[in-house]
């Protein structure tokens, strides 16, 4: 008896020793993948340790890729390989979505607490296919047109009232703003960059009461040759040859730089871009080199005003391995605390309604004010619903190239491209 009890001392001892050093639950890495650049970067890595603080032995690797994103991030899913969140933007939509390499998250939302009725519908509609949604809003911006009340002062002209205005109205204003101002004989004053690239114009397009494409996405003819399209493109194409209001051609693909440089410093009046654009300008607001304003697109008479908004969302592939932990963290990456701590950068609008209009009320300059003003008239951009839009992107831009730069007749580049862009569709 003794011997047996000695025994089975030592077997609980040894079972206790044993359990004392058998190793506890293996930590977790979960990888993000975005393309921020150093600075935003540091921010979103701020943003994942709140989710580490939230779940013991849970770690978060922030990554970015700032070229071929899209390829890269598919080349991962493919392999097996797969970031556990990623950054879905508006021309993967498709691809990502109609492939099956993105979890629909809708089944999850109870659990996570995510409340969709607290998001700017127009916001949540570019991830969502009826009731299934593919992706988190992380900030959005609509498109709007910046403008310098310096300049419009040293011409002596009222700014825009950032209430809606008409095409007749907005080239009023920048044909009195554009001047030559040190009397040399050269106009050195403009009113606005020229709109080429198709993220810009677009807007134009809607608020002239048409469209590029038929309402289900399959074709452009009757749409981007249509008269509504072909009379967009003749008023922007007339901004540059017959009003001379923007930067002459061969210098309006200068890029953002010399956009920006050129409203910086006074010779351009106005701006077409998105929220992305302020914390730069604001800086030099804040230097007092301009006095900041924001308008709404112009809309062609009897036509309703329209923009475009560009957003992007926390999405988590098909195939991660630790599905739960990942939507709990895009869940995370796209809640109150992420939002609000992105909101002091400027970059992009809130998509929790109540912290957008908070971002409001703290903004002395009125400017927050008039980018939600915008979000009535936001419509989600073809790319988040058209597989490979890009090439009508591509395609596309030759239209008002070929007024500016051989004279064609818009009509007939419209339609002769619009037929291409069909026959590429097609296959």
């Amino acid at each position: 008896m003794t011997r047996r009890v000695l025994l089975l001392a030592a077997v609980c001892v040894l079972a206790s020793l044993s359990c004392a050093r058998s190793p506890g639950p293996r930590p977790v890495t979960l990888r993000v993948l975005n393309w921020a650049p150093e600075l935003e970067l540091e921010l979103e890595q701020r943003i994942a340790r709140g989710f580490e603080d939230t779940h013991p032995g849970v770690r978060v690797v922030v990554e970015s890729v700032v070229t071929n994103f899209g390829e890269k991030l598919a080349a991962a899913i493919a392999s097996g390989t797969p970031p556990d969140v990623f950054l879905l933007d508006v021309p993967d939509i498709p691809a990502f979505v109609e492939r099956g390499l993105v979890l629909d998250l809708s089944p999850y939302l109870s659990r996570v607490g995510y409340d969709r009725d607290a998001v700017f519908p127009q916001v949540l509609d570019v991830f969502s296919r009826g009731p299934r949604l593919f992706a988190l809003p992380k900030d959005f911006t609509p498109m709007v047109i910046y403008y310098n009340r310096r300049v419009f002062d040293e011409a002596g002209v009222a700014p825009p009232t950032g209430g809606p205005w008409t095409w007749d109205e907005f080239l009023e204003v920048a044909r009195a703003v554009s001047r030559d101002s040190d009397g040399d004989g050269t106009r050195d004053v403009v009113a606005i960059d020229f709109p080429r690239d198709l993220y810009k114009w677009v807007a134009w397009v809607w608020s002239a009461g048409g469209d590029i494409l038929s309402p289900d996405g399959s074709r452009t003819r009757g749409f981007l040759d249509g008269a509504d399209a072909v009379a967009t493109f003749r008023y922007l194409t007339d901004l540059a040859l017959v009003h001379e209001v923007t930067p002459p051609v061969q210098y309006s693909a200068g890029g953002d730089i010399a956009r920006t440089g050129r409203f910086f410093a006074g010779r351009q009046a106005m701006m077409m871009s998105g929220h992305w654009s302020l914390p730069v300008l604001l800086k030099y607001a804040a230097r007092g080199d301009l006095a900041l304003g924001v308008a709404p697109v112009p809309h062609r008479a009897g036509a309703r005003p329209s923009t475009a908004i560009y957003v992007s969302g926390w999405a988590v592939p098909a195939n991660v391995p630790h599905k739960r932990l990942a939507v709990e963290l895009a869940a995370w990456m796209a809640g109150e605390e992420a939002q609000r701590m992105r909101s002091a950068t400027r970059l992009g609008i809130p998509v929790l309604r109540a912290l957008a209009d908070e971002q409001a009320q703290r903004d002395p300059t009125g400017v927050e004010r008039a980018f939600l003003a915008q979000v009535a008239n936001g419509r989600m951009p073809w790319g988040a619903v058209v597989m490979d839009f890009h090439r009508i992107e591509r395609m596309s831009f030759d239209i008002m190239d070929r007024r500016l730069l051989r004279g064609d007749d818009v009509q007939v580049a419209a339609s002769e491209i619009a037929a291409e862009i069909d026959r590429v569709m097609s296959r």
